[in-house]
């Protein structure tokens, strides 16, 4: 269970019942081909970008200067290939967000070497550079931190030395004791997937240990003539402006289900990739009372922008980042290769915390929780260390996992359980992916990773999460 809160750690008791939620999966549409503008500030118009097929798309980057260009590949299965180099140049302020381990600046023109985008539902998730999709498997671009031994010392004081725990399950049913996982629902933004409902932040549960929602760090949707713009800062719109892509209760999939006993022990997150414009909503702490829809907070992305969220703004998660991009997905894992970063928690006890000047590295943007002296930063990023030997005899999931955790590595996303690694449930895992990688991976076989490579060069903008240029 995890906490988004700014405030001190208070672990949540419970969720208030949903009302008449099924899971099932949610509608596609039909994509336009455009030029997507940036997605900040309040009331930032997103116009639907290219998002299936063969085509040229091009990404707004943040900070001075422009994202380069690429031609995007025929969308096939799961991944769609990317060609083509980022040649454009960004300018911006290295700030002191960024993940210590050394110092200096690199001038280099190019930092690490790019891959593909994942694609789903013909969505590229986030361009190929951003940092989620970059390999950190090289040591000599991404060598060990320097606070290495020091966490994980921390970590053996702490919680000791934990096998992985695989925190989704292979059951769809939502009404079940045994769902458990992240889902995530795909709508087209058409009547048909989606009503647009109002959203509140005002909190009524009284079961809620965070205190009121914090619309002023949360995004919403709000009309636009026929259709709906992305609003950062919902509290500077009217509480009657404020929106959400929910779909039908027929159809919503929601973390912790429609099971009362999941929903006490749930955050209760919804995932909503809107296709067509490629934009992605999360939601934290999502309950529904008497029609209304009431979450904590909320956050969106435009999927083909390498915007982060506004520094010191949390997200669905305590650390600020996305979790749908970081999420183990059953589809991927089946075709052999995962390629992008995955999310990890950690309990507040090993967390430097809201009150540590170093709560956050890049590209985390929040931090939560109680002071931990020399406590690890939210955003700082983990891989399964390069001399772990993955068994022939695993699963091509197994394998697909583990491998991922070596070339992308894992970043501590929020407060929760020691060493839990989120996914989507799904009946599609295979029966045996649980005792593999549980019974086959301790926490003492992964190592902290320094990000200098890319914090420390001229072009590196704490804004964005381009790893390259």
């Amino acid at each position: 269970m995890n906490s988004f809160s700014k405030y001190p750690y208070v672990s949540l008791i419970s969720l208030s019942l949903l009302t008449s939620l099924t899971a099932c999966g949610g509608g596609g549409g039909t994509p336009t081909t455009s030029t997507p503008p940036p997605a900040t500030g309040a009331g930032t118009t997103v116009t639907p970008p290219a998002s299936t097929g063969t085509g040229t798309s091009t990404a707004a980057g943040t900070g001075s200067g422009t994202s380069g260009s690429g031609t995007s590949g025929t969308t096939t299965g799961t991944t769609s290939g990317s060609t083509g180099s980022t040649t454009g140049t960004s300018t911006g302020s290295t700030g002191g967000t960024s993940s210590s381990g050394g110092t200096g600046t690199s001038t280099g023109t190019t930092t690490t070497t790019t891959g593909t985008s994942p694609v789903i539902a013909g969505c590229a998730i986030f361009p190929a550079n951003a940092i989620f999709n970059t390999r950190i498997d090289d040591s000599s671009k991404f060598p060990v931190h320097a606070q290495n031994s020091t966490w994980k010392a921390l970590f053996q004081t702490k919680i000791g030395n934990p096998r992985m725990h695989l925190d989704w399950g292979l059951e769809e049913n939502a009404a079940s004791t045994e769902y458990y996982g992240i889902p995530y629902n795909t709508v087209d933004g058409s009547a048909s997937t989606t009503s647009w409902p109002l959203i509140s932040y005002d909190i009524t549960d009284p079961r809620d240990g965070n205190g009121a929602g914090v619309p002023d760090e949360s995004d919403c949707a709000v009309p636009n003539g026929s259709s709906f713009k992305l609003q950062r800062n919902c509290g500077a719109v009217a509480a009657a402006q404020r929106r959400f892509p929910f779909p039908p209760d027929a159809s919503l999939k929601i973390e912790g289900g429609t099971n009362v006993a999941n929903q006490f022990a749930t955050d209760s997150h919804v995932l909503v990739l809107e296709t067509g414009s490629c934009r992605l909503w999360e939601s934290y702490y999502t309950y529904k009372v008497n029609g209304q829809w009431h979450s904590y907070a909320s956050a969106a992305w435009d999927l083909n922008s390498l915007e982060l969220r506004p520094e010191t703004w949390g997200s669905g998660d305590a650390g600020g980042l996305p979790i749908l991009p970081l999420l183990v997905r059953a589809d991927e894992a089946s075709a052999g290769e995962i390629k992008h970063a995955l999310r990890v928690t950690f309990p507040s006890s090993v967390m430097a915390g809201i009150r540590a000047s170093n709560g956050y590295v890049w590209p985390g943007r929040h931090a939560a929780g109680g002071l931990t002296t020399g406590g690890i930063p939210f955003g700082a990023l983990l891989r399964l260390k390069a001399d772990f030997v993955i068994p022939s005899t695993w699963s091509t999931q197994a394998k697909a996992v583990a491998t991922a955790m070596k070339r992308y590595g894992l970043y501590i996303a929020d407060n929760g359980s020691s060493f839990y690694v989120q996914g989507e449930p799904s009946v599609k895992w295979n029966s045996n992916i649980h005792a593999q990688l549980q019974q086959g991976i301790t926490l003492d076989q992964l190592e902290f990773v320094n990000l200098n490579t890319v914090t420390q060069n001229a072009k590196f903008n704490k804004n964005s999460m381009a790893a390259s240029w």
